[in-house]
């Protein structure tokens, strides 16, 4: 879908965060704005709707930076220099958290209207295989940013009609109950009208596995963080995609992060980027979807941004077992930058870009270190990565299906089989345990050593309990500001939507 993403986008759909709405712009009809009376009359306009509604995952206030920089930058392992964006300082006033906020409601509002028009569609040549695929893309990515909303903002309203009026949006935050249900009425609505797969032209879409994956992910989440044992449900449902075989790991773990290595056979689903385009966040054809997070993970002297430290406990857990073979884990060189022989950063060893700070750990995985980069940039200068932010992939399946096979059947033979199906790709010995406290303690380790920096590890944090004790002031004391307090877990509400909208209180902690 790297293609299809940049397609004409639909303007007859909300472009913006309700925040930003009046009551003209939602009665206007305007001639040179597409419109309901215009649009909607053939697959055609449903085909272009839909990847409409992928579109805002894309950009720089979505995954394409602004989301990324917040889920990787908040949790303990990183110790970047951004305040805003690192701890628990975050200002309900700073714009990119307005924007990104924003993002994920211009995806809702455009999977509500195709959920709305599409079945009301007349055209004979609109198979009902085509319009099921798009409906249940709808219920997929519409439930994608309510995970995330939910997970992240915590008290937020629940959309679900094509909005017509400010009424219909300004709304008080609905109880997170409704909102998990939703999630998940969504994504079995879509587990039963997406395909297993797509075309060569349209990877990229959302697929039966997306939906189920999201699923299980759902419950697993929702017993950590509600506190309620779903985790049954969880495995369940996570299974379902262990038993397809529509998925493997692939040979080699930076197989998943490396440029052309996108939309493999490990991919469940990505959000596509690419780098031909020069544009910020405007939501149109030309706009940039390149991979801007790179200056944010890119080391000191390498990006015009402060430079992603990690701290020292990571790769001291990458280093405390040695492989089958004697030797490290080899995730660890395509996870971290560090002083080890051969350690490249872009085109200079780690030696010469670091003499006298040797001590450095930075990322390394998902960076673009292709012939003649010598540094990361945002991709206007024509040298940015094309590199797609994974959401999810088969290893983070078999870690989830091993946790929540664990805390439903404590100990369990299936659990420790798909913890080792993980291990053994990276050559690392068996884990041997039948206690369920131990096997957890394994679990949580290996979701550090394999999936680190792809977004979840403050979710995990979170949904773990161990915040407080985890987010210390040692471990981000790059960033200064405001450190732990009770109430902070979740992102402030954007100080623009309190002020539109009456119905709204801030987060706790915030107030």
């Amino acid at each position: 879908m790297k293609k299809n993403i940049k397609a004409i986008l639909i303007l007859v759909m909300l472009h913006f965060p309700f925040s930003a709405c009046d009551d003209d712009f939602l009665d206007l009809k305007e001639e040179n704005r597409l419109n309901p009376e215009v649009f909607w009359q053939n697959e055609e306009h449903a085909t272009r709707a839909i990847i409409g509604a992928y579109s805002p995952m894309g950009n720089q206030f979505g995954w394409g930076r602004f989301r990324v920089q917040i889920t990787t930058f908040r949790s303990d392992a990183a110790n970047p220099p951004r305040q805003d964006a690192s701890n628990f300082g975050t200002d309900p006033t700073w714009n990119n958290l307005l924007q990104g906020w924003g993002n994920y409601w211009k995806v809702i509002f455009r999977a509500n209207a195709i959920i709305e028009r599409v079945p009301l569609i007349e055209d004979p040549s609109f198979s009902d295989t085509s319009r099921d695929a798009i409906i249940g893309e709808a219920h997929y990515l519409r439930a994608m940013q309510y995970f995330y909303l939910l997970s992240q903002f915590r008290n937020i309203p629940l959309v679900t009609v094509a909005a017509g009026s400010l009424s219909e949006i300004r709304q008080a935050p609905a109880n997170p109950e409704d909102v998990w249900q939703l999630i998940i009425n969504d994504l079995k609505t879509a587990q039963t009208l997406l395909p297993t797969s797509w075309d060569d032209e349209n990877l990229g879409r959302a697929t039966w596995g997306a939906a189920t994956g999201l699923l299980g992910k759902s419950y697993l989440y929702r017993s950590g963080i509600e506190g309620v044992d779903e985790y049954d449900l969880a495995a369940v449902e996570l299974k379902k995609i262990i038993d397809s075989d529509l998925y493997t790991l692939m040979e080699d773990h930076f197989d998943n992060f490396c440029n052309g290595c996108d939309n493999n056979q490990e991919s469940i689903f990505e959000v596509q980027l690419d780098n031909t385009a020069a544009g910020w966040g405007a939501d149109t054809e030309s706009d940039l979807r390149t991979a801007a997070w790179e200056p944010d993970l890119a080391p000191l002297g390498f990006t015009n941004q402060g430079g992603f430290l990690v701290n020292q406990f990571v790769l001291d857990a990458f280093l405390s077992e040695n492989n089958n073979d004697g030797g490290i884990d080899p995730r660890t060189q395509s996870t971290l930058l560090y002083d080890y022989p051969g350690c490249q950063v872009y085109e200079t060893t780690f030696q010469e870009s670091f003499e006298g700070n040797l001590e450095f750990i930075g990322c390394r995985k998902g960076l673009d270190f292709r012939p003649g980069k010598v540094q990361s940039d945002f991709g206007f200068g024509g040298f940015g990565s094309p590199i797609n932010w994974k959401i999810m992939r088969y290893a983070d399946v078999l870690l989830m299906y091993a946790e929540a096979e664990n805390e439903a059947r404590g100990g369990s033979a299936a659990a420790l089989a798909a913890l080792n199906e993980v291990r053994a790709r990276a050559n690392m010995p068996d884990r041997v345990s039948s206690d369920q406290t131990e096997l957890r303690r394994f679990i949580r380790d290996e979701r550090l050593l394999e999936l680190i920096f792809e977004g979840d590890r403050y979710m995990d944090l979170l949904r773990w309990g161990m915040i407080p004790d985890a987010i210390t002031d040692e471990l981000k004391s790059r960033g200064g500001g405001i450190l732990y307090q009770t109430g902070r877990e979740y992102l402030p509400i954007p100080q623009l939507e309190l002020d539109t909208n009456p119905l709204y209180e801030q987060n706790e902690g915030y107030r």
